[in-house]
C-alpha cells in the first residue's frame, strides 16, 4: 500500500500523445472563429445582416392646430431606442440630435420601441422585419403632452 509521501508526489511530465496535439491545433484553429462571431453586434456570418434606420418625432408640437397653419412633428433628441427579438433586448442606443438612429441585425422580426427621456417620458413601438442587405425605415411618434 502507497504511503502518504507516495501519494503526493509531484506527477512526472507527460509527453504530449498524438491525440492531445490534435485537440490543442483544433482549438487553436477554431477560438478566432468563435472570437470574431461573439464581436459581430447581432450580425450573422455570411452577409446575413439588414439595417434598421428611424428617427424619433414628437407629436402634436402645438397647442391648437389650424387648417392652413402646418404644425408638424418635432424630431426628440437622445431618446432612449430599445430593439427586442424574442423577448430579449438586443440592442440599445440613444437617437442623435437630429432624432436618427441606427442598428444592424440579422434578419428576423423586432420590436422597436423609443421612450422619450425627460417630460412625460412616453414612448412608441413598431414591428420592424429585418431582410439581409436592406434597410427598414420606420418613424416612432411618441406623444408630446400638449393639448
Amino acid at each position: 500500500m502507497p504511503t502518504d509521501l507516495a501519494r503526493n508526489r509531484p506527477r512526472p511530465a507527460r509527453r504530449p500523445t498524438a491525440m492531445r496535439t490534435v485537440r490543442r491545433l483544433v482549438v487553436a484553429a477554431l477560438l478566432p472563429l468563435v472570437v470574431v462571431g461573439c464581436g459581430s453586434g447581432g450580425q450573422s456570418p455570411g452577409g446575413s445582416a439588414g439595417t434598421v434606420s428611424g428617427v424619433v418625432l414628437s407629436a402634436p408640437s402645438c397647442p391648437v392646430e389650424r387648417a392652413g397653419s402646418p404644425c408638424p412633428p418635432r424630431t426628440v433628441s437622445g431618446a432612449d431606442v430599445v430593439a427586442v427579438r424574442a423577448g430579449k433586448t438586443v440592442a440599445h442606443v440613444r437617437a442623435g440630435a437630429d432624432g436618427r438612429f441606427e442598428f444592424q441585425f440579422a434578419a428576423g422580426d423586432y420590436t422597436v420601441t423609443a421612450r422619450q427621456v425627460g417630460g412625460i417620458g412616453t414612448s412608441a413601438s413598431a414591428m420592424v422585419v429585418v431582410r439581409a442587405g436592406l434597410v427598414a425605415t420606420v418613424t416612432l411618434t411618441v406623444d408630446s403632452g400638449i393639448r
